[in-house]
Protein backbone atom coordinates (compact mmCIF):
# COMPACT_ATOMS: atom_id res chain seq x y z
CA UNK A 1 0.00 0.00 0.00
CA UNK A 2 1.33 3.41 -0.98
CA UNK A 3 0.67 6.80 0.62
CA UNK A 4 1.87 10.21 -0.56
CA UNK A 5 4.41 11.66 1.88
CA UNK A 6 2.41 14.88 2.22
CA UNK A 7 -0.47 12.83 3.67
CA UNK A 8 1.76 11.48 6.46
CA UNK A 9 1.98 14.93 8.07
CA UNK A 10 -0.94 15.19 10.46
CA UNK A 11 -1.42 11.41 10.70
CA UNK A 12 -2.07 10.15 14.20
CA UNK A 13 0.38 7.85 15.95
CA UNK A 14 -0.92 5.31 18.40
CA UNK A 15 1.02 3.76 21.23
CA UNK A 16 1.32 0.02 21.68
CA UNK A 17 -1.79 0.22 23.89
CA UNK A 18 -3.87 1.69 21.03
CA UNK A 19 -4.16 5.20 22.51
CA UNK A 20 -3.31 8.17 20.31
CA UNK A 21 -0.04 9.62 21.60
CA UNK A 22 0.73 12.18 18.91
CA UNK A 23 0.68 13.26 15.31
CA UNK A 24 3.33 13.33 12.64
CA UNK A 25 4.55 16.91 12.11
CA UNK A 26 7.33 16.22 9.61
CA UNK A 27 8.67 13.31 7.58
CA UNK A 28 12.33 13.15 6.57
CA UNK A 29 13.30 11.20 3.44
CA UNK A 30 16.79 10.15 2.36
CA UNK A 31 17.34 11.68 -1.09
CA UNK A 32 19.61 8.86 -2.29
CA UNK A 33 17.49 5.86 -1.33
CA UNK A 34 14.07 7.51 -1.28
CA UNK A 35 13.34 5.85 2.08
CA UNK A 36 11.60 7.54 4.99
CA UNK A 37 14.25 7.88 7.72
CA UNK A 38 12.80 10.07 10.49
CA UNK A 39 9.63 11.71 11.64
CA UNK A 40 8.99 14.53 14.04
CA UNK A 41 6.08 13.73 16.35
CA UNK A 42 3.95 16.29 18.15
CA UNK A 43 2.53 14.75 21.31
CA UNK A 44 -1.23 15.02 21.79
CA UNK A 45 -2.46 17.59 24.32
CA UNK A 46 -3.14 14.83 26.83
CA UNK A 47 0.39 13.47 26.40
CA UNK A 48 2.00 16.92 26.64
CA UNK A 49 1.08 17.06 30.31
CA UNK A 50 2.78 13.72 30.91
CA UNK A 51 5.41 13.42 28.22
CA UNK A 52 6.57 16.84 27.11
CA UNK A 53 6.44 20.56 27.57
CA UNK A 54 4.16 22.46 25.16
CA UNK A 55 5.56 23.01 21.67
CA UNK A 56 8.04 20.18 22.06
CA UNK A 57 8.35 17.56 19.40
CA UNK A 58 10.06 14.21 19.30
CA UNK A 59 12.42 13.26 16.48
CA UNK A 60 12.00 9.53 15.96
CA UNK A 61 13.60 6.95 13.68
CA UNK A 62 11.02 5.67 11.19
CA UNK A 63 12.09 2.14 12.21
CA UNK A 64 9.88 2.62 15.29
CA UNK A 65 6.73 3.05 13.20
CA UNK A 66 4.53 0.30 11.86
CA UNK A 67 1.18 0.38 10.13
CA UNK A 68 -1.77 -1.54 11.55
CA UNK A 69 -3.92 -2.30 8.50
CA UNK A 70 -6.79 -3.58 10.64
CA UNK A 71 -7.04 -0.29 12.55
CA UNK A 72 -5.83 1.79 9.61
CA UNK A 73 -3.45 3.56 11.95
CA UNK A 74 0.27 4.13 12.42
CA UNK A 75 1.72 2.69 15.61
CA UNK A 76 4.79 3.85 17.49
CA UNK A 77 6.58 0.76 18.78
CA UNK A 78 8.15 2.10 21.96
CA UNK A 79 6.95 2.40 25.53
CA UNK A 80 5.91 5.77 27.03
CA UNK A 81 8.80 5.77 29.52
CA UNK A 82 11.32 5.47 26.71
CA UNK A 83 9.62 8.35 24.92
CA UNK A 84 9.70 10.51 28.07
CA UNK A 85 13.49 10.14 28.24
CA UNK A 86 13.99 10.66 24.50
CA UNK A 87 15.89 13.54 22.99
CA UNK A 88 13.35 16.25 22.15
CA UNK A 89 13.38 19.31 19.98
CA UNK A 90 11.95 22.74 20.68
CA UNK A 91 9.70 23.90 17.85
CA UNK A 92 11.72 27.12 17.45
CA UNK A 93 14.99 25.23 16.93
CA UNK A 94 15.47 23.46 13.62
CA UNK A 95 16.87 19.94 13.78
CA UNK A 96 19.99 19.18 11.79
CA UNK A 97 18.76 15.84 10.47
CA UNK A 98 22.16 15.16 8.85
CA UNK A 99 24.18 15.52 12.09
CA UNK A 100 25.57 11.98 12.46
CA UNK A 101 26.64 12.41 16.09
CA UNK A 102 23.10 13.46 17.05
CA UNK A 103 21.63 10.69 14.89
CA UNK A 104 23.82 8.05 16.53
CA UNK A 105 22.65 9.17 19.99
CA UNK A 106 19.02 9.11 18.85
CA UNK A 107 19.32 5.60 17.39
CA UNK A 108 21.25 4.39 20.44
CA UNK A 109 18.49 5.68 22.75
CA UNK A 110 15.99 3.44 20.97
CA UNK A 111 18.38 0.49 20.57
CA UNK A 112 18.42 0.76 16.78
CA UNK A 113 21.17 0.69 14.20
CA UNK A 114 21.65 4.04 12.43
CA UNK A 115 19.91 3.94 9.06
CA UNK A 116 23.15 4.42 7.13
CA UNK A 117 24.56 1.19 8.57
CA UNK A 118 21.53 -0.93 7.63
CA UNK A 119 21.55 -2.44 4.17
CA UNK A 120 18.59 -1.57 1.97
CA UNK A 121 15.95 -4.28 2.15
CA UNK A 122 17.17 -5.47 5.55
Amino acid sequence: MLIPAKRLAGSQLQGTDGRTIGTIREVVVDRQSGRVIYLLMDPTDQEQEVVAAPHRGYPLPWQLVSYDAGKKAFRLDTDPGHLQRAPGAEAAEPIDWEDRVWAERLHEHYGLQPYWTVRSGA
